[in-house]
């Protein structure tokens, strides 16, 4: 069976779904309208790399996984090794609406057709250090996030055990949250305030390092266009 796979793609081009995953990968291997190979290996990059440059060593090969949790890293191997690689949209790829089934193995088939027959859209990948930049906004974002959210756990702790007498309802100051540094109470309320107000401080923090960054960030001229960055940052 094998060698009849082999003659079907021998000196061929091959089109490779490959879904992925944090442990295992499915691949599914199509040439001439043919499923020409299928296979799931652990989560290792050279793995994959052995399977291609090994089964296919006189083939143009390409590759097409959905972008998502693991991001662009495994495009980058690829394309280092020579072997073409297409990240697609999840949203984008064609889904066959006969088929409700959704496995690993049948999206790795699905996007093996969808990529012989040129039927996918794809991403705009990154440079690396565009990569690593974007990261600082987006760190800055969840940094953000976490203050509120810090906020709001202080306000439900001091609701409570109505702690919270003389102040208004609705948006607090940051004056507010710093009178409760000097807030005494029993041992265990003690514990659990301080720990809230130490995140919150800490969190500040944080967020004040990330704005510098973002800041320098903005006067290069490549992450001002991707984000809009053309004034200061404000949080």
């Amino acid at each position: 069976m094998r060698k009849m796979q082999d003659f079907v793609a021998k000196g061929k081009k091959v089109f490779v779904g490959l879904e992925d995953s944090k442990k295992t990968w499915k691949l599914c291997v199509k040439c001439g309208n043919m499923i020409v190979y299928q296979t799931s290996m652990p989560a290792d990059y050279s793995n994959l790399k052995s399977c291609l440059k090994g089964r296919y060593p006189g083939c143009k090969i390409q590759v097409m996984y959905e972008a998502g949790f693991s991001g662009f890293w495994l495009h980058d191997l690829l394309e280092a090794d020579k072997i073409d690689c297409i990240v697609t949209p999840p949203n984008k790829a064609t889904q066959e609406k006969v088929n409700k089934v959704k496995t690993d193995k049948i999206d790795a088939r699905r996007l093996a057709k969808n990529l012989e027959n040129g039927d996918y859209a794809s991403c705009r990948v990154p440079d690396v250090e565009l990569r690593e930049d974007r990261q600082i906004s987006r760190t800055l974002d969840q940094t953000q996030k976490n203050i509120k959210a810090t906020k709001n756990r202080i306000r439900r702790f001091l609701d409570l055990y109505n702690l919270n007498d003389g102040f208004p309802a609705g948006a607090w100051k940051e004056s507010y949250y710093k009178q409760f540094y000097h807030l005494k109470l029993n041992h265990s309320l003690q514990v659990n305030l301080d720990c809230h107000l130490n995140n919150l401080k800490e969190l500040k923090k944080s967020r004040a390092i990330l704005l510098k960054e973002l800041q320098a960030l903005c006067k290069k001229l490549a992450i001002r266009n991707l984000f809009g960055l053309n004034k200061v940052v404000r949080v």
